[in-house]
């Protein structure tokens, strides 16, 4: 999720400019694929849609029944968890309380029987089957929904000056040990979890507005006032839109890849940009190519730092000290690599994503001179924090919980899930490159992206492809700091 500045208790078309290196045309093949024609009301704030779905069953099971993670019934009046924590609550709904949902009317296909909401936060949609689909079989449904926007600056909502559709779209929860995974809302990090797909989108808003989406816009039509454009975002994990009428754009190509640029108030814009390009250079460097063709940095109404969705972040336009705001830009780039194209559950294992697009983020600093930050000042500064933290934790609450493999319901406070997953998990890497070196490290790190790309790993993986990539035996270290038996003192 957003990179937090720690201060303590704070039928697609593919086309040639989607990127080199991996193979993503082929990575697109044979992927479930979502089709959406959705139309945003202005002045409603209201998103009408429908989609078709069209499913594959890559599993060993047979399937009687589909389901999908809706996320927007997260923010409806009454819901059962928070979309954002009491600290920063007043920030974010800032003209006070404020509701959205989703409302899906109809769902259909030939082996389609009947649908329902449930879960537990009428967070689930289930879509019950004529008839089984076995391992191997496809299945389609259609479903039309609108979904109604809250007044918040979040990843979805609207604000004053964006409006944002991050994790909008009903999307397949993932089959995984035997049933399907169903994520819960939480305030803390990111609740969701979704393998990639292709995405095939046609969005129609007002003319004045200008649009930053996932994926490469093939077509662009305008009709009394409306543009519609057509959208291909082959092989990606999410689908997040940004719409506002006070956008400028600017851009820089590299390595191939188009870096935009979207931002409002923004008066260094040519200097996030080009932060923005170095950060993708660094990362096509050290760890491998970016494999899409371009890739949207946005300036947005969201209290929380940053976020990141594939081929678009989004940076809070909050962010009141421009340090900060670059290391955000930079953090949530790293992103694109971790989480974007090696995925993870970000609800069981946030550390994965979290904390070595943090050690990535330090990397960047490293290899980038000119700024006000240095690696060896961030792992300091993380060092102390962890170090602060701990003693802070132990004295008020008698014992300080450190391990890393917990649901984000499991951690007590944001407090310590921050500490637990962005900054103990960033030293875990640095611990890691004084033991191995930084050259084996990033050759790890470069096995590791080439060989789960597009898929989803668990610690074992990862602990695995180290140990493979270096010839060493890892699993010792990586636990001490997994099961919390680091102790972090002054």
């Amino acid at each position: 999720m957003k990179k937090i500045i720690v201060c303590f208790f704070v039928a697609l078309i593919f086309v040639s400019t989607w990127g080199c290196g991996l193979n993503l045309e082929k990575e697109a093949e044979n992927l479930n694929t979502y089709t959406a024609s959705l139309e945003f009301d202005e002045e409603n704030h209201t998103l009408s849609g429908n989609m078709k779905v069209d499913f594959c069953n890559k599993s060993n099971s047979t399937l009687n029944e589909l389901k999908f993670n809706i996320y927007p019934n997260a923010f409806r009046e009454n819901s059962a968890q928070p979309v954002i924590s009491l600290a920063k609550s007043k920030e974010c709904y800032y003209n006070g309380e404020s509701y959205g949902n989703i409302e899906i009317s109809k769902v259909q296909g030939a082996n389609t029987s009947s649908f329902e909401i449930c879960g537990s936060d009428e967070n689930i949609l289930k879509v019950n089957l004529q008839s089984p689909i076995q391992p191997t079989q496809s299945t389609s449904i259609e479903m039309e929904f609108v979904i109604t926007l809250p007044n918040i600056s979040h990843r979805f909502g609207y604000g004053e000056n964006t409006i944002n559709f991050g994790n909008f779209l009903p999307t397949l929860c993932v089959f995984e040990n035997g049933k399907w995974q169903e994520i819960e809302y939480h305030s803390n990090g990111d609740p969701f979890y979704s393998e990639v797909a292709n995405y095939h989108i046609t969005f129609s808003y007002p003319e004045n507005m200008i649009l930053a989406s996932t994926g490469i816009c093939l077509d662009t039509q305008i009709f009394e006032g409306i543009a519609t454009k057509t959208i291909s975002a082959p092989a990606v994990r999410d689908f997040a839109m940004v719409l506002s009428d006070k956008f400028s754009v600017v851009s820089k190509e590299v390595d191939g890849i188009e870096v935009k640029y979207f931002y409002h108030s923004d008066l260094n814009f040519t200097t996030s940009l080009e932060t923005a390009v170095k950060a993708v250079a660094t990362f096509n460097n050290l760890f491998g190519k970016y494999p899409y063709g371009e890739l949207s940095v946005v300036e947005a109404n969201f209290c929380i730092g940053g976020m990141e969705f594939p081929n678009l972040v989004l940076i809070g336009d909050t962010i009141d000290n421009y340090d900060s705001y670059q290391m955000v830009i930079v953090h949530e780039i790293a992103h694109q690599w971790w989480y974007g194209v090696v995925g993870n559950n970000q609800t069981s294992y946030a550390w994965l994503d979290e904390g070595l697009t943090e050690f990535s983020t330090a990397l960047f600093y490293e290899k980038n001179a000119g700024y006000n930050l240095t690696y060896e000042q961030i792992i300091s500064n993380a060092n102390t924090n962890m170090q602060v933290f701990s003693k802070v934790f132990s004295d008020v609450v008698g014992k300080v919980d450190t391990s890393m493999n917990r649901n984000l319901s499991d951690f007590e406070t944001e407090n310590e899930y921050i500490y637990s997953t962005y900054v103990e998990g960033m030293l875990l890497f640095d611990g890691l490159k004084n033991l191995l070196s930084e050259k084996v490290l990033i050759k790890c790190l470069k096995n590791y992206f080439t060989t789960f790309a597009f898929k989803t790993v668990t610690p074992a993986d990862m602990i695995a492809s180290f140990e493979k990539t270096s010839s060493l035996n890892l699993e010792p270290f990586f636990n001490s700091w997994i099961q919390g038996k680091v102790v972090f003192t002054s």
